[in-house]
Protein backbone atom coordinates (compact mmCIF):
# COMPACT_ATOMS: atom_id res chain seq x y z
CA UNK A 1 0.00 0.00 0.00
CA UNK A 2 2.86 2.36 0.82
CA UNK A 3 4.38 1.75 -2.65
CA UNK A 4 1.07 2.55 -4.36
CA UNK A 5 0.73 5.73 -2.37
CA UNK A 6 4.29 6.72 -3.13
CA UNK A 7 3.66 6.31 -6.87
CA UNK A 8 0.86 8.84 -6.65
CA UNK A 9 3.09 11.46 -5.06
CA UNK A 10 4.65 14.07 -7.29
CA UNK A 11 8.41 14.29 -7.70
CA UNK A 12 8.31 17.85 -6.39
CA UNK A 13 6.89 16.52 -3.13
CA UNK A 14 9.55 13.80 -2.82
CA UNK A 15 12.41 16.24 -3.13
CA UNK A 16 10.87 18.62 -0.58
CA UNK A 17 12.90 18.09 2.64
CA UNK A 18 10.14 19.33 5.01
CA UNK A 19 6.80 17.93 3.86
CA UNK A 20 7.67 14.20 4.14
CA UNK A 21 8.88 14.79 7.70
CA UNK A 22 5.67 16.63 8.55
CA UNK A 23 3.64 13.68 7.22
CA UNK A 24 5.73 11.23 9.22
CA UNK A 25 5.29 13.01 12.57
CA UNK A 26 1.51 12.33 13.07
CA UNK A 27 2.00 8.69 12.04
CA UNK A 28 4.85 8.21 14.54
CA UNK A 29 2.94 9.97 17.32
CA UNK A 30 -0.13 7.81 16.61
CA UNK A 31 1.97 4.63 16.68
CA UNK A 32 3.61 5.64 19.96
CA UNK A 33 0.24 6.47 21.57
CA UNK A 34 -1.25 3.17 20.39
CA UNK A 35 1.63 1.30 21.98
CA UNK A 36 1.42 3.29 25.21
CA UNK A 37 -2.35 2.78 25.51
CA UNK A 38 -2.24 -1.02 25.15
CA UNK A 39 -2.04 -1.62 28.91
CA UNK A 40 -4.51 1.16 29.64
CA UNK A 41 -7.14 -0.39 27.34
CA UNK A 42 -6.83 -3.72 29.15
CA UNK A 43 -6.83 -1.93 32.53
CA UNK A 44 -10.18 -0.28 31.70
CA UNK A 45 -11.72 -3.54 30.52
CA UNK A 46 -12.39 -2.18 27.01
CA UNK A 47 -12.20 -4.36 23.85
CA UNK A 48 -8.54 -4.10 22.82
CA UNK A 49 -8.97 -5.50 19.29
CA UNK A 50 -11.60 -2.89 18.47
CA UNK A 51 -9.61 0.08 19.75
CA UNK A 52 -6.32 -1.05 18.22
CA UNK A 53 -8.05 -1.49 14.86
CA UNK A 54 -9.56 1.99 15.08
CA UNK A 55 -6.24 3.61 16.03
CA UNK A 56 -4.25 1.85 13.31
CA UNK A 57 -7.03 2.51 10.81
CA UNK A 58 -6.96 6.21 11.70
CA UNK A 59 -3.21 6.36 11.09
CA UNK A 60 -3.47 4.64 7.70
CA UNK A 61 -6.39 6.82 6.64
CA UNK A 62 -4.52 9.93 7.72
CA UNK A 63 -1.40 8.88 5.80
CA UNK A 64 -3.52 8.27 2.70
CA UNK A 65 -5.13 11.68 2.96
CA UNK A 66 -1.77 13.38 3.46
CA UNK A 67 -0.30 11.72 0.36
CA UNK A 68 -3.27 11.81 -2.00
CA UNK A 69 -4.77 15.25 -1.40
CA UNK A 70 -3.11 17.46 -4.06
CA UNK A 71 -2.76 20.51 -1.83
CA UNK A 72 -0.40 19.60 1.01
CA UNK A 73 -1.64 22.25 3.46
CA UNK A 74 -5.13 20.77 3.20
CA UNK A 75 -4.08 17.11 3.22
CA UNK A 76 -1.76 17.45 6.22
CA UNK A 77 -4.44 18.86 8.62
CA UNK A 78 -6.79 16.13 7.37
CA UNK A 79 -4.12 13.56 8.21
CA UNK A 80 -3.76 14.95 11.73
CA UNK A 81 -7.55 14.95 12.23
CA UNK A 82 -7.94 11.35 10.98
CA UNK A 83 -5.05 10.13 13.16
CA UNK A 84 -6.30 11.93 16.27
CA UNK A 85 -10.00 10.98 15.89
CA UNK A 86 -9.78 7.45 17.46
CA UNK A 87 -7.79 8.78 20.42
CA UNK A 88 -10.33 11.56 21.00
CA UNK A 89 -13.10 8.95 20.88
CA UNK A 90 -11.20 6.71 23.31
CA UNK A 91 -10.74 9.51 25.87
CA UNK A 92 -14.41 9.85 27.07
CA UNK A 93 -15.02 6.09 26.81
CA UNK A 94 -12.00 5.45 29.00
CA UNK A 95 -12.95 8.10 31.56
CA UNK A 96 -16.48 6.69 31.88
CA UNK A 97 -15.03 3.25 32.70
CA UNK A 98 -12.78 4.33 35.59
CA UNK A 99 -13.26 6.15 38.92
CA UNK A 100 -12.96 9.93 38.88
CA UNK A 101 -9.50 10.01 40.41
CA UNK A 102 -8.09 7.84 37.59
CA UNK A 103 -9.53 9.86 34.69
CA UNK A 104 -7.42 11.65 32.08
CA UNK A 105 -7.69 15.41 32.60
CA UNK A 106 -5.73 18.10 30.83
CA UNK A 107 -5.75 21.87 30.86
CA UNK A 108 -5.74 24.57 33.52
CA UNK A 109 -7.71 22.57 36.08
CA UNK A 110 -5.00 19.93 36.29
CA UNK A 111 -2.27 22.55 36.67
CA UNK A 112 -4.25 24.29 39.42
CA UNK A 113 -4.84 20.97 41.17
CA UNK A 114 -1.12 20.20 41.05
CA UNK A 115 -0.11 23.49 42.70
CA UNK A 116 -2.96 23.22 45.22
CA UNK A 117 -1.78 19.74 46.19
CA UNK A 118 1.80 21.00 46.43
CA UNK A 119 0.77 23.87 48.73
CA UNK A 120 -1.16 21.48 50.94
CA UNK A 121 1.77 19.08 51.17
CA UNK A 122 4.12 21.89 52.14
CA UNK A 123 1.59 23.23 54.69
CA UNK A 124 1.20 19.87 56.40
CA UNK A 125 4.89 19.86 57.42
CA UNK A 126 4.96 16.12 57.96
CA UNK A 127 1.26 15.73 58.84
CA UNK A 128 -1.14 13.86 56.55
CA UNK A 129 -4.30 15.77 57.45
CA UNK A 130 -5.47 19.31 58.07
CA UNK A 131 -8.96 20.54 58.95
CA UNK A 132 -11.54 23.24 58.32
CA UNK A 133 -13.88 23.79 61.23
CA UNK A 134 -17.67 24.13 61.13
CA UNK A 135 -17.27 27.80 60.14
CA UNK A 136 -15.08 26.74 57.16
CA UNK A 137 -12.06 28.32 58.80
CA UNK A 138 -8.72 26.61 58.16
CA UNK A 139 -7.14 25.19 61.30
CA UNK A 140 -3.37 25.37 61.11
CA UNK A 141 -1.45 22.15 61.77
CA UNK A 142 0.14 22.52 65.25
CA UNK A 143 3.88 23.19 65.26
CA UNK A 144 6.53 21.06 66.93
CA UNK A 145 6.38 22.97 70.21
CA UNK A 146 2.57 23.33 70.21
CA UNK A 147 0.89 21.31 73.01
CA UNK A 148 -1.95 20.51 70.58
CA UNK A 149 0.37 18.55 68.28
CA UNK A 150 -0.01 15.29 70.23
CA UNK A 151 -3.83 15.43 69.96
CA UNK A 152 -3.62 16.27 66.26
CA UNK A 153 -1.33 13.31 65.66
CA UNK A 154 -3.65 11.00 67.63
CA UNK A 155 -6.60 12.24 65.54
CA UNK A 156 -4.62 11.56 62.37
CA UNK A 157 -3.66 8.08 63.54
CA UNK A 158 -7.35 7.26 63.97
CA UNK A 159 -8.68 8.85 60.75
CA UNK A 160 -5.90 8.19 58.23
CA UNK A 161 -6.50 4.40 57.92
CA UNK A 162 -10.17 5.10 57.21
CA UNK A 163 -9.46 7.79 54.61
CA UNK A 164 -6.66 5.87 52.86
CA UNK A 165 -8.86 2.78 52.51
CA UNK A 166 -11.83 4.78 51.21
CA UNK A 167 -14.05 4.11 54.24
CA UNK A 168 -17.56 5.54 54.33
CA UNK A 169 -17.59 5.73 58.13
CA UNK A 170 -15.63 5.16 61.32
CA UNK A 171 -17.18 4.10 64.64
CA UNK A 172 -15.51 4.26 68.04
CA UNK A 173 -16.75 3.20 71.47
CA UNK A 174 -14.81 4.48 74.49
CA UNK A 175 -15.19 2.69 77.81
CA UNK A 176 -13.15 2.98 81.02
CA UNK A 177 -11.63 -0.44 80.36
CA UNK A 178 -10.73 0.10 76.69
CA UNK A 179 -11.53 1.48 73.25
CA UNK A 180 -12.84 -0.26 70.11
CA UNK A 181 -12.65 1.35 66.65
CA UNK A 182 -14.17 0.01 63.42
CA UNK A 183 -14.23 1.33 59.86
CA UNK A 184 -16.71 0.44 57.11
CA UNK A 185 -15.33 0.05 53.57
CA UNK A 186 -17.83 -0.85 50.83
CA UNK A 187 -20.26 -2.13 53.44
CA UNK A 188 -17.72 -4.42 55.17
CA UNK A 189 -16.66 -3.58 58.72
CA UNK A 190 -13.12 -4.17 60.00
CA UNK A 191 -11.24 -3.24 63.15
CA UNK A 192 -8.45 -0.68 63.24
CA UNK A 193 -5.93 0.18 65.90
CA UNK A 194 -7.59 2.17 68.68
CA UNK A 195 -5.97 4.65 71.10
CA UNK A 196 -6.04 4.40 74.88
CA UNK A 197 -9.12 5.65 76.74
CA UNK A 198 -7.41 8.90 77.79
CA UNK A 199 -6.16 9.68 74.27
CA UNK A 200 -9.52 8.70 72.74
CA UNK A 201 -11.33 11.25 74.93
CA UNK A 202 -8.87 13.93 73.79
CA UNK A 203 -9.53 12.97 70.15
CA UNK A 204 -13.29 13.19 70.74
CA UNK A 205 -12.93 16.68 72.22
CA UNK A 206 -10.76 17.71 69.27
CA UNK A 207 -13.39 16.50 66.77
CA UNK A 208 -16.21 18.14 68.75
CA UNK A 209 -14.28 21.42 68.75
CA UNK A 210 -13.79 21.22 64.98
CA UNK A 211 -17.52 20.56 64.50
CA UNK A 212 -18.63 23.35 66.84
CA UNK A 213 -20.17 21.08 69.49
CA UNK A 214 -20.39 21.50 73.27
CA UNK A 215 -17.26 19.94 74.79
CA UNK A 216 -18.78 19.76 78.28
CA UNK A 217 -21.86 17.79 77.16
CA UNK A 218 -21.19 14.05 77.56
CA UNK A 219 -24.67 12.53 77.58
CA UNK A 220 -26.92 14.24 75.03
CA UNK A 221 -26.54 13.28 71.40
CA UNK A 222 -24.82 15.96 69.31
CA UNK A 223 -24.35 16.26 65.54
CA UNK A 224 -22.00 18.48 63.58
CA UNK A 225 -19.68 18.62 60.60
CA UNK A 226 -16.33 19.93 59.46
CA UNK A 227 -13.90 19.29 56.60
CA UNK A 228 -10.76 17.16 56.44
CA UNK A 229 -8.01 17.92 53.91
CA UNK A 230 -5.49 15.49 52.50
CA UNK A 231 -2.80 16.30 49.96
CA UNK A 232 -5.18 15.10 47.21
CA UNK A 233 -8.72 16.08 48.21
CA UNK A 234 -11.10 17.63 50.73
CA UNK A 235 -13.90 15.59 52.31
CA UNK A 236 -16.86 16.54 54.46
CA UNK A 237 -16.71 14.84 57.85
CA UNK A 238 -20.04 14.42 59.69
CA UNK A 239 -19.75 13.73 63.41
CA UNK A 240 -22.26 12.14 65.80
CA UNK A 241 -21.37 11.80 69.49
CA UNK A 242 -23.46 10.44 72.32
CA UNK A 243 -22.70 9.04 75.74
CA UNK A 244 -23.81 7.48 78.96
CA UNK A 245 -22.30 6.88 82.36
CA UNK A 246 -20.43 3.85 81.01
CA UNK A 247 -19.36 4.77 77.46
CA UNK A 248 -18.90 7.41 74.78
CA UNK A 249 -19.94 6.61 71.21
CA UNK A 250 -18.57 8.37 68.16
CA UNK A 251 -19.55 8.00 64.52
CA UNK A 252 -17.71 9.79 61.71
CA UNK A 253 -19.19 9.73 58.19
CA UNK A 254 -17.10 10.81 55.21
CA UNK A 255 -18.81 12.74 52.38
CA UNK A 256 -22.22 11.71 53.71
CA UNK A 257 -24.20 14.19 51.59
CA UNK A 258 -22.49 13.01 48.40
CA UNK A 259 -23.44 9.38 49.12
CA UNK A 260 -26.95 10.19 50.37
CA UNK A 261 -27.71 12.60 47.53
CA UNK A 262 -27.49 10.15 44.62
CA UNK A 263 -30.19 10.44 41.93
CA UNK A 264 -32.43 7.44 41.28
CA UNK A 265 -30.71 6.59 37.99
CA UNK A 266 -27.37 6.12 39.78
CA UNK A 267 -28.60 3.69 42.44
CA UNK A 268 -28.31 0.50 40.37
CA UNK A 269 -31.87 -0.11 39.14
CA UNK A 270 -32.11 -2.23 36.01
CA UNK A 271 -33.88 -0.60 33.03
CA UNK A 272 -37.11 -2.57 33.63
CA UNK A 273 -37.05 -1.61 37.32
CA UNK A 274 -36.32 2.02 36.49
CA UNK A 275 -39.46 2.15 34.34
CA UNK A 276 -41.53 0.86 37.24
CA UNK A 277 -40.03 3.42 39.62
CA UNK A 278 -40.76 6.21 37.15
CA UNK A 279 -44.36 4.96 36.89
CA UNK A 280 -44.62 5.06 40.69
CA UNK A 281 -43.37 8.65 40.92
CA UNK A 282 -45.26 10.02 37.92
CA UNK A 283 -48.51 8.13 38.57
CA UNK A 284 -51.49 10.42 37.93
CA UNK A 285 -53.40 8.66 40.73
CA UNK A 286 -52.90 10.86 43.80
CA UNK A 287 -51.87 9.56 47.19
CA UNK A 288 -50.91 6.06 48.14
CA UNK A 289 -48.11 4.55 50.20
CA UNK A 290 -44.77 3.37 48.83
CA UNK A 291 -42.67 1.24 51.18
CA UNK A 292 -38.88 1.38 50.87
CA UNK A 293 -37.15 -1.55 52.58
CA UNK A 294 -33.52 -2.31 53.38
CA UNK A 295 -31.54 -3.68 56.29
CA UNK A 296 -29.29 -1.35 58.28
CA UNK A 297 -26.46 0.02 56.13
CA UNK A 298 -28.00 -1.31 52.91
CA UNK A 299 -29.06 1.93 51.22
CA UNK A 300 -32.41 2.60 52.92
CA UNK A 301 -32.05 6.36 53.41
CA UNK A 302 -30.29 6.91 50.08
CA UNK A 303 -33.01 5.09 48.14
CA UNK A 304 -35.86 6.79 50.03
CA UNK A 305 -34.45 10.28 49.50
CA UNK A 306 -33.65 9.56 45.83
CA UNK A 307 -37.30 8.67 45.20
CA UNK A 308 -38.46 11.71 47.16
CA UNK A 309 -36.17 13.92 45.08
CA UNK A 310 -37.91 12.77 41.86
CA UNK A 311 -40.86 14.96 42.88
CA UNK A 312 -40.50 18.63 41.97
CA UNK A 313 -40.39 20.36 45.34
CA UNK A 314 -40.91 23.75 43.69
CA UNK A 315 -44.27 22.88 42.10
CA UNK A 316 -45.54 20.51 44.81
CA UNK A 317 -45.62 20.60 48.61
CA UNK A 318 -43.00 18.02 49.61
CA UNK A 319 -42.36 17.37 53.31
CA UNK A 320 -40.16 15.05 55.36
CA UNK A 321 -40.55 14.08 59.02
CA UNK A 322 -37.40 12.44 60.35
CA UNK A 323 -35.95 11.27 63.62
CA UNK A 324 -32.46 11.50 62.18
CA UNK A 325 -31.88 13.86 59.25
CA UNK A 326 -28.83 12.71 57.26
CA UNK A 327 -29.28 14.67 54.04
CA UNK A 328 -31.44 17.61 52.99
CA UNK A 329 -33.02 17.99 49.55
CA UNK A 330 -33.34 21.49 48.13
CA UNK A 331 -36.94 22.68 48.23
CA UNK A 332 -38.13 19.95 50.60
CA UNK A 333 -39.43 20.98 54.03
CA UNK A 334 -37.38 18.73 56.33
CA UNK A 335 -38.75 18.59 59.88
CA UNK A 336 -36.69 16.92 62.60
CA UNK A 337 -38.67 15.39 65.45
CA UNK A 338 -37.43 16.39 68.89
CA UNK A 339 -38.01 13.58 71.44
CA UNK A 340 -37.77 16.07 74.30
CA UNK A 341 -40.11 18.59 72.71
CA UNK A 342 -43.27 17.25 74.35
CA UNK A 343 -44.97 16.32 71.03
CA UNK A 344 -45.42 12.69 69.99
CA UNK A 345 -44.04 11.65 66.59
CA UNK A 346 -47.46 10.69 65.20
CA UNK A 347 -48.95 13.95 66.49
CA UNK A 348 -46.36 15.99 64.59
CA UNK A 349 -47.05 13.87 61.49
CA UNK A 350 -50.79 14.46 61.86
CA UNK A 351 -50.12 18.20 62.00
CA UNK A 352 -48.19 17.97 58.71
CA UNK A 353 -50.92 15.89 57.02
CA UNK A 354 -53.64 18.38 58.00
CA UNK A 355 -51.94 20.99 55.81
CA UNK A 356 -52.57 18.81 52.75
CA UNK A 357 -49.06 18.22 51.37
CA UNK A 358 -48.61 16.41 48.06
CA UNK A 359 -45.73 14.19 49.17
CA UNK A 360 -44.44 13.18 52.64
CA UNK A 361 -41.41 11.08 53.60
CA UNK A 362 -41.49 9.34 57.00
CA UNK A 363 -38.34 7.59 58.25
CA UNK A 364 -39.93 5.68 61.16
CA UNK A 365 -43.31 4.04 61.85
CA UNK A 366 -42.47 2.23 65.09
CA UNK A 367 -44.29 4.75 67.31
CA UNK A 368 -47.91 3.73 68.03
CA UNK A 369 -50.37 5.67 65.88
CA UNK A 370 -47.92 6.64 63.09
CA UNK A 371 -49.07 3.91 60.71
CA UNK A 372 -52.73 4.80 61.22
CA UNK A 373 -52.09 8.46 60.44
CA UNK A 374 -50.49 7.48 57.12
CA UNK A 375 -53.16 4.90 56.21
CA UNK A 376 -56.09 7.09 57.26
CA UNK A 377 -58.64 7.87 54.49
CA UNK A 378 -58.23 11.57 55.36
CA UNK A 379 -54.64 11.34 54.03
CA UNK A 380 -55.62 9.62 50.78
CA UNK A 381 -54.55 12.55 48.60
CA UNK A 382 -50.98 12.54 49.96
CA UNK A 383 -48.25 10.30 48.58
CA UNK A 384 -46.22 8.77 51.42
CA UNK A 385 -42.76 7.23 51.19
CA UNK A 386 -42.16 5.09 54.28
CA UNK A 387 -38.66 3.81 55.14
CA UNK A 388 -38.65 0.41 56.82
CA UNK A 389 -35.38 -1.10 58.17
CA UNK A 390 -36.25 -4.67 57.14
CA UNK A 391 -34.82 -6.97 54.48
CA UNK A 392 -37.14 -7.78 51.58
CA UNK A 393 -40.62 -7.17 50.18
CA UNK A 394 -42.43 -9.70 52.39
CA UNK A 395 -40.97 -8.44 55.70
CA UNK A 396 -41.70 -4.83 54.62
CA UNK A 397 -45.41 -5.53 54.05
CA UNK A 398 -45.60 -7.49 57.32
CA UNK A 399 -43.96 -4.61 59.23
CA UNK A 400 -46.36 -2.15 57.59
CA UNK A 401 -49.37 -4.25 58.65
CA UNK A 402 -48.01 -4.32 62.21
CA UNK A 403 -47.55 -0.54 62.25
CA UNK A 404 -51.12 0.12 61.09
CA UNK A 405 -52.69 -2.63 63.18
CA UNK A 406 -55.50 -3.37 60.72
CA UNK A 407 -54.92 -5.52 57.61
CA UNK A 408 -57.65 -3.98 55.42
CA UNK A 409 -56.77 -0.44 56.43
CA UNK A 410 -53.08 -1.11 55.75
CA UNK A 411 -53.68 -2.76 52.35
CA UNK A 412 -55.96 -0.06 50.91
CA UNK A 413 -53.36 2.71 50.28
CA UNK A 414 -50.40 0.48 49.32
CA UNK A 415 -49.06 1.18 45.83
CA UNK A 416 -45.58 -0.36 45.72
CA UNK A 417 -42.64 -1.79 47.63
CA UNK A 418 -39.03 -1.06 46.70
CA UNK A 419 -36.49 -3.34 48.41
CA UNK A 420 -32.71 -2.99 48.10
CA UNK A 421 -29.45 -4.62 49.16
CA UNK A 422 -25.96 -3.37 48.47
CA UNK A 423 -23.31 -5.45 46.71
CA UNK A 424 -19.67 -4.59 46.14
CA UNK A 425 -18.44 -3.74 42.66
CA UNK A 426 -15.37 -5.49 41.29
CA UNK A 427 -12.27 -3.35 41.01
CA UNK A 428 -11.79 -2.74 37.28
CA UNK A 429 -8.04 -2.50 37.71
CA UNK A 430 -7.49 -6.02 39.05
CA UNK A 431 -10.59 -8.12 38.32
CA UNK A 432 -9.73 -11.52 36.85
CA UNK A 433 -11.61 -12.86 33.79
CA UNK A 434 -12.69 -16.51 33.55
CA UNK A 435 -15.05 -18.73 31.59
CA UNK A 436 -18.04 -19.96 33.66
CA UNK A 437 -18.62 -23.65 34.22
CA UNK A 438 -21.76 -25.25 32.68
CA UNK A 439 -23.47 -25.09 36.08
CA UNK A 440 -22.62 -21.41 36.51
CA UNK A 441 -23.74 -20.63 32.95
CA UNK A 442 -27.08 -22.32 33.59
CA UNK A 443 -27.54 -20.38 36.82
CA UNK A 444 -26.93 -17.14 34.92
CA UNK A 445 -29.28 -18.13 32.07
CA UNK A 446 -26.43 -18.10 29.55
CA UNK A 447 -27.34 -20.14 26.42
CA UNK A 448 -25.46 -23.43 26.15
CA UNK A 449 -22.31 -23.13 24.05
CA UNK A 450 -22.21 -19.33 24.18
CA UNK A 451 -18.82 -17.97 25.23
CA UNK A 452 -19.27 -15.41 28.00
CA UNK A 453 -16.49 -13.84 30.06
CA UNK A 454 -17.17 -13.40 33.77
CA UNK A 455 -14.93 -11.82 36.39
CA UNK A 456 -13.84 -12.59 39.92
CA UNK A 457 -12.02 -10.47 42.49
CA UNK A 458 -8.25 -10.24 42.06
CA UNK A 459 -6.70 -7.75 44.45
CA UNK A 460 -3.25 -8.00 42.87
CA UNK A 461 -1.61 -6.23 39.92
CA UNK A 462 1.77 -6.64 38.31
CA UNK A 463 3.90 -3.51 38.47
CA UNK A 464 6.98 -4.13 36.32
CA UNK A 465 8.29 -7.47 37.60
CA UNK A 466 6.53 -7.41 40.98
CA UNK A 467 3.05 -8.55 41.96
CA UNK A 468 1.62 -6.10 44.49
CA UNK A 469 -1.67 -5.16 46.12
CA UNK A 470 -3.85 -3.21 43.70
CA UNK A 471 -3.42 0.51 44.51
CA UNK A 472 -7.04 1.25 43.58
CA UNK A 473 -8.81 -1.26 45.87
CA UNK A 474 -5.96 -1.73 48.40
CA UNK A 475 -5.91 -5.47 47.71
CA UNK A 476 -9.59 -6.20 48.45
CA UNK A 477 -10.59 -6.83 44.82
CA UNK A 478 -13.62 -4.53 45.18
CA UNK A 479 -14.13 -0.79 44.78
CA UNK A 480 -17.46 0.85 45.53
CA UNK A 481 -20.99 -0.49 45.91
CA UNK A 482 -24.15 -0.69 43.83
CA UNK A 483 -27.72 -1.50 44.82
CA UNK A 484 -29.63 -4.59 43.67
CA UNK A 485 -33.36 -4.02 43.78
CA UNK A 486 -36.76 -5.61 43.74
CA UNK A 487 -39.67 -3.37 42.71
CA UNK A 488 -43.16 -4.75 43.34
CA UNK A 489 -46.20 -2.82 42.08
CA UNK A 490 -49.36 -3.43 44.12
CA UNK A 491 -52.39 -2.78 41.92
CA UNK A 492 -56.07 -3.30 42.82
CA UNK A 493 -55.83 -7.08 42.35
CA UNK A 494 -52.77 -7.38 44.59
CA UNK A 495 -54.37 -5.17 47.25
CA UNK A 496 -57.42 -7.44 47.30
CA UNK A 497 -55.16 -10.38 48.14
CA UNK A 498 -53.40 -8.33 50.83
CA UNK A 499 -56.71 -7.29 52.41
CA UNK A 500 -57.42 -11.02 52.87
CA UNK A 501 -53.99 -11.53 54.43
CA UNK A 502 -52.74 -13.47 51.38
CA UNK A 503 -49.29 -11.99 50.89
CA UNK A 504 -48.03 -14.80 48.67
CA UNK A 505 -50.83 -14.43 46.11
CA UNK A 506 -50.39 -10.65 46.04
CA UNK A 507 -46.67 -11.03 45.40
CA UNK A 508 -47.09 -13.67 42.69
CA UNK A 509 -49.84 -11.68 40.94
CA UNK A 510 -47.58 -8.62 40.77
CA UNK A 511 -44.57 -10.57 39.49
CA UNK A 512 -46.70 -12.26 36.82
CA UNK A 513 -48.31 -9.03 35.62
CA UNK A 514 -45.36 -6.63 35.67
CA UNK A 515 -42.57 -9.16 34.96
CA UNK A 516 -40.00 -7.25 36.97
CA UNK A 517 -36.81 -9.11 37.97
CA UNK A 518 -36.44 -10.14 41.59
CA UNK A 519 -33.54 -9.05 43.75
CA UNK A 520 -31.45 -12.17 43.20
CA UNK A 521 -32.12 -12.05 39.44
CA UNK A 522 -30.91 -8.45 39.43
CA UNK A 523 -27.74 -9.48 41.27
CA UNK A 524 -27.00 -12.28 38.79
CA UNK A 525 -27.51 -9.86 35.89
CA UNK A 526 -24.81 -7.69 37.42
CA UNK A 527 -22.55 -10.75 37.46
CA UNK A 528 -23.13 -11.25 33.73
CA UNK A 529 -22.29 -7.60 33.12
CA UNK A 530 -18.98 -7.95 34.98
CA UNK A 531 -20.03 -5.46 37.66
CA UNK A 532 -19.72 -7.96 40.52
CA UNK A 533 -18.77 -11.58 41.11
CA UNK A 534 -20.67 -14.78 41.88
CA UNK A 535 -18.78 -15.04 45.16
CA UNK A 536 -20.03 -11.59 46.18
CA UNK A 537 -23.63 -12.53 45.35
CA UNK A 538 -23.25 -15.67 47.47
CA UNK A 539 -21.89 -13.58 50.36
CA UNK A 540 -24.72 -11.07 50.21
CA UNK A 541 -27.59 -13.51 49.75
CA UNK A 542 -26.48 -16.27 52.13
CA UNK A 543 -28.54 -16.05 55.33
CA UNK A 544 -26.45 -15.46 58.47
CA UNK A 545 -25.74 -18.61 60.47
CA UNK A 546 -28.02 -19.09 63.46
CA UNK A 547 -26.33 -18.42 66.76
CA UNK A 548 -26.10 -21.51 69.04
CA UNK A 549 -28.44 -21.47 72.05
CA UNK A 550 -26.87 -20.70 75.39
CA UNK A 551 -26.28 -23.67 77.69
CA UNK A 552 -29.40 -24.48 79.71
CA UNK A 553 -31.63 -22.18 77.68
CA UNK A 554 -35.09 -23.47 76.91
CA UNK A 555 -36.07 -23.70 73.25
CA UNK A 556 -38.65 -21.17 72.18
CA UNK A 557 -41.50 -21.77 69.80
CA UNK A 558 -40.85 -20.57 66.29
CA UNK A 559 -43.12 -17.58 65.57
CA UNK A 560 -45.52 -17.78 62.68
CA UNK A 561 -44.23 -15.87 59.64
CA UNK A 562 -45.88 -14.89 56.38
CA UNK A 563 -44.60 -16.23 53.05
CA UNK A 564 -41.14 -14.77 52.44
CA UNK A 565 -42.04 -13.04 49.20
CA UNK A 566 -39.08 -10.95 48.23
CA UNK A 567 -37.27 -11.89 51.41
CA UNK A 568 -34.00 -13.79 51.56
CA UNK A 569 -33.82 -15.84 48.34
CA UNK A 570 -32.16 -19.24 48.10
CA UNK A 571 -28.39 -19.33 48.14
CA UNK A 572 -27.01 -18.96 44.60
CA UNK A 573 -24.59 -21.65 43.55
CA UNK A 574 -21.16 -20.43 42.59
Amino acid sequence: MTILLAQAVSSAFLIDPVKPVLLLVPALVGAALTSRLTKDIRFCGLPSEKWHAMMIGGMLLGLALGLLVPIFWIGWPLQIAATAAPFLMYWPKRNNAVPEKLRFVIGGDKVKAFFKSRRKTQAFAGSKLSFKDSAKKERAVPGKNDPGLAVHQATEKLLVPAIERGASRMDMVVKPDGVAAVITVDGVRSKIEAPTTEVAMQVIDNLKDLCGLDLKERRRRQNGSCWVNTADATQTMSLMVAGSSSAQQVRVDFDLSKRMGKPVQDLGLLPAQMKLVESIVSNDEPGGVVLVAAAAGQGLTTTSLAMLARHDAFTAAVKALEKNSMHRIEGVDHQLWNPSGGVEFHTQLQSIVRRGPDVVFVDDVTDPGTGKVIASPTASDTRFYVALPVDGVGPAITEWFRAVGDVKMAAAPLRAVVAVRMIRKLCIACRVPFQPSPEQAKRLAIPAGKAVELFRAGGKVQIKSKVEDCPLCKGTGFSGQIGVFEVVILDAEAREHLAKGDLKSAYNASRLKFKAPGMQEAALMRVREGVTSLEEVVRVFTPPAAKPAAAGAKPTAKPATPPAAGGTPPKPKA
